[in-house]
């Protein structure tokens, strides 16, 4: 979300059934997208990182990846954060249909696009360390898809803590 170019790239390693992710997304986000997104400060990247103790979440991220092939990620993201984490593998058609996607590609990405992005996701946050959602890597922008990361933020913080990493990154 955001330009592409934004000098701060910001990194969010999320589970669609975490309490702590969704406060995160309803009390930080919208402050964030309005202040640092939405003014080209900042490319704020969603990564899917389903806990096992969250056995509807890869199910929940391959659909959230399905509708962002649709163009349509951001939405279903809120919506997902919206039901408190109540999205089980029976309602994700439902939230497809309400949002306008294409049934008829979404429900074959669910089992093979989907799937695997998520499983993509996840591999990269162990490789970088991620053990717990949310996770955050805060990082300069690269180009391309390429970011360099420089500090993190484990667990929801408020929206003083992000400020803080991003202004200090954009002081550099």
């Amino acid at each position: 979300m955001g330009a592409k170019t934004a000098p701060v790239v910001v990194m969010e390693f999320s589970d669609f059934h975490c309490p702590f992710c969704r406060r995160h997304a309803a009390t930080v986000l919208p402050r964030l997208k309005r202040e640092y997104v939405d003014t080209g400060k900042v490319l704020y990247v969603f990564r899917h990182f389903p806990l096992d103790s969250h056995p509807d979440a890869p199910a929940a991220g391959a659909a959230a990846a399905c509708a962002g092939r649709q163009g349509k990620f951001w939405e279903m993201h809120d919506r997902f954060f919206e039901t408190s984490g109540r999205v089980g593998p029976a309602d994700l058609s439902t939230h497809a249909l309400l949002l306008g996607l294409d049934l008829a590609r979404f429900r074959p990405c669910l089992e093979r696009e989907g799937r695997e992005d998520v499983r993509a996701d996840t591999a990269l946050g162990q490789e970088l360390g991620i053990s717990g959602t949310p996770a955050f890597i805060f990082g300069t922008n690269q180009g391309g898809e390429s970011m360099a990361p420089v500090s993190s933020i484990s667990g929801a913080d408020t929206y003083e803590a992000f400020a803080r990493a991003i202004d200090a990154l954009r002081a550099r």
